[in-house]
């Protein structure tokens, strides 16, 4: 099939909401050459369980490009059209499998010695997009709250280095209550802004008894998701001997397999107000590499996923001891949950995830006026970044973490 044999039954085994965007923008989709096709198909299947943002970005995307003029929208297509791609790779089924003929495509331009040209022509296009579709700056400044070092009693080690030149390092912070103290303000912040997927609460353990959480916060945990990684790991491994038993089998199998799972396959049942909280707990545990494995990637890995995707106002990330280091192949197959732990360990892993969370904050709209605190769990460190705060400066006045925050924005 080519791009302008496309019809409205095309679309059939598509989610009802994806199948109504599709029908709805059918006449841009016919223009659009197949070696970009294929890659517009891959966010718009997934529209019904996709993120509020998500689900904007993709309109608006598809509003410009039904409102460019011919002239101007065959010259941003262009350099896709200009791919040459082999007759057979028009004969998959890419309207259904989308991600498939993606991964097809990665190595036929490498073979093809194609895939510089198309790498500019696609940065170009990304560069477009992000001029014309700015993102607005948030109603209030963004926070995100990363916590460390769960269950580390001393630590000699020099914290939030990568941080200090960028806010205020905080030495007598009063700890007394901490955790009830900053879900508090995550709390406190749903109530007063309400959004679907505004407001994220992740935890590298098991969520704080006793800190209840309002209906507008999204909430998601290693603890909880655990049996989840190990099923997806199960299930893969399965995939791999089934298939290397027959033929063998390369990364993009692996990867189209694991591509394919959804939330029954791995046991995330529940509210189905919560279908895409499930889709995205999915994601996170087959695109993050070692998400399954490791409770601290789990916890920076869905901390830059959910800033990325959903670009929530609030964001609360606590790290937990993970389980020790041991032959991959042991990793892979034994129940994290009851395996020692390596507090020491996963304090520098959170540590550097603390600066990486930053980061991927000031990534989005509105970041001179974000806020961000990390804190050491329990004890009287913490560095503030925030407009309301001087950069590479160290205060030794008593404060609760409360007032911290109130001082950042």
């Amino acid at each position: 099939m080519r791009p302008q044999d496309l019809r409205a039954k095309s679309f059939a085994k598509y989610p009802p909401q994806a199948r109504a965007f599709a029908v709805a923008n059918l006449a841009v989709l016919r223009q659009v050459p197949l070696s970009l096709l294929p890659i517009l198909l891959r966010e718009m299947i997934d529209y019904d369980w996709r993120f509020p943002v998500e689900q904007r970005v993709l309109t608006r995307q598809f509003q410009y490009l039904a409102s460019l003029p011919q002239p101007s929208f065959a010259n941003l297509m262009a350099p896709f059209a200009a791919v040459r791609l082999p007759a057979a790779i028009g004969k998959m089924d890419w309207v259904n499998q989308p991600q498939r003929f993606s991964e097809q495509l990665s190595g036929l331009l490498w073979s093809m010695q194609q895939m510089d040209a198309y790498r500019a022509a696609a940065l170009t296009y990304q560069k477009t997009l992000e001029q014309v579709l700015v993102e607005p700056v948030p109603a209030i400044s963004r926070l995100s709250i990363v916590v460390i070092g769960q269950g580390v009693p001393h630590s000699d080690r020099v914290l939030f280095r990568k941080l200090r030149p960028h806010g205020t390092i905080f030495t007598k912070v009063q700890p007394e209550d901490g955790m009830a103290t900053l879900i508090g303000v995550v709390n406190d912040r749903a109530r007063e802004h309400p959004a679907p997927y505004a407001h994220w609460y992740i935890d590298g353990g098991e969520p704080e008894p006793g800190c209840g959480l309002p209906q507008g916060v999204t909430l998601t945990s290693y603890h909880a998701l655990a049996p989840a990684a190990l099923k997806e790991l199960n299930l893969t491994s399965r995939f791999v001997q089934q298939s290397s038993a027959r033929s063998g089998v390369g990364p993009e199998a692996v990867q189209s397999f694991m591509a394919g799972l959804g939330p029954s396959d791995l046991g995330l049942h529940g509210d189905p107000s919560q279908t895409a909280l499930r889709h995205f707990e999915v994601n996170v545990l087959t695109e993050g590499a070692g998400a399954q494995v490791f409770s601290t990637t789990f916890v920076q890995w869905t901390a830059r996923e959910a800033l990325r995707r959903a670009q929530p106002l609030t964001l609360f990330a606590r790290f937990a001891p993970r389980q020790r280091m041991a032959p991959m192949e042991e990793l892979l197959k034994r129940d994290p949950l009851t395996q020692k732990t390596d507090p020491e360990g996963s304090l520098i892993d959170a540590d550097m995830g603390a600066y990486y969370t930053w980061i991927n904050q000031q990534r989005l709209s509105g970041a001179d006026r974000s806020c961000f605190l990390a804190w050491y769990e329990g004890h009287d460190i913490a560095v503030a970044i925030g407009p309301g705060l001087a950069k590479g400066t160290v205060s030794d006045s008593p404060a609760n973490l409360r007032k911290i925050v109130a001082w950042m924005s």
